[in-house]
């Protein structure tokens, strides 16, 4: 065998090992990381048709709440509101009534923030004081929530 025949047998090997490698490591992926069907920011529970009360320290009612459903979620421990209603009562006055189309719940509960289409109603029939009407409205809560069964 020359000498041009052994080079030419020694390319013909480097370029078939180059090419199994390229092959082996060039073509293989790293393998695509598993999905992931939880969304950090799906609800945990749903409440439907609900009532909650909030009362004083001498428990005496001083607000309900009420809704369609409420949406819980626990990454933040917010809480959405569909058609929520609130009732707030203070000594001497007619009850508030506040609707809206929606609501976000703060993680204290503290806070409820309304939106679309909010309406205030102080009193009922003759006694009503007047309608104010929104787009967004911000309560301030601070007895603690109780829901009722039922």
């Amino acid at each position: 065998m020359s000498i041009l025949e052994k080079l030419l047998v020694a390319t013909v090997f480097v370029a078939v090992f180059g090419l199994s490698l390229w092959l082996q490591y060039g073509l293989i992926e790293a393998p695509a990381p598993a999905p992931t069907d939880a969304n950090p920011h799906d609800p945990d529970y749903y409440v439907e048709n609900f009532t909650a009360t909030g009362v004083d320290a001498a428990g005496h009612r001083k607000y309900v709440l009420e809704g369609e459903r409420l949406a819980h979620y626990p990454d933040d421990d917010t809480a959405l509101l569909d058609n929520p209603h609130i009732i707030q009562y203070e000594a001497g006055l007619p009850p508030r009534h506040t609707y809206a189309e929606s609501g976000w719940m703060a993680p204290d509960g503290e806070e409820i923030l309304l939106t679309g289409n909010v309406r205030v109603i102080q009193g009922q029939g003759a006694d009503s004081s007047g309608i104010m009407t929104t787009r967004k409205l911000r309560i301030h809560l601070k007895e603690k929530l109780q829901f009722n069964d039922g």
